[in-house]
């Protein structure tokens, strides 16, 4: 399913916390600095940590595709609607 989701698993010497993003099709295991999964000594621990780790990246400030928008924009700019010509009277023909 695409949600959120937090949990923990049992692994040798303790458990490991994990968080799933909704874009995301594997969870994915908390981790150190040095990128080694942190194994802690309580699932409650674990999930706690998951839990702090899924508020952290919930309230990360959302980015933008910076390209994307500024393609989108000029396209916009490109293709808006010019002002009705003098030239052409309420029918459609030219003076």
């Amino acid at each position: 399913m695409n949600e959120f989701q937090i949990g923990t698993e049992a692994v040798a010497g303790g458990h490991l916390g994990w968080i799933r993003k909704v874009h995301r099709a594997t969870n994915e295991i908390l981790k150190d600095g040095r990128g080694e999964p942190i194994v802690f000594a309580t699932p409650d621990a674990a999930k706690a940590a998951a839990g702090e780790a899924m508020v952290a990246y919930l309230n990360t400030p959302m980015l933008r595709d910076g390209a994307k928008v500024e393609a989108i924009s000029k396209a916009e700019a490109f293709f808006k609607p010019r002002s009705p010509d003098p030239a052409v009277s309420a029918s459609g023909n030219m003076a």
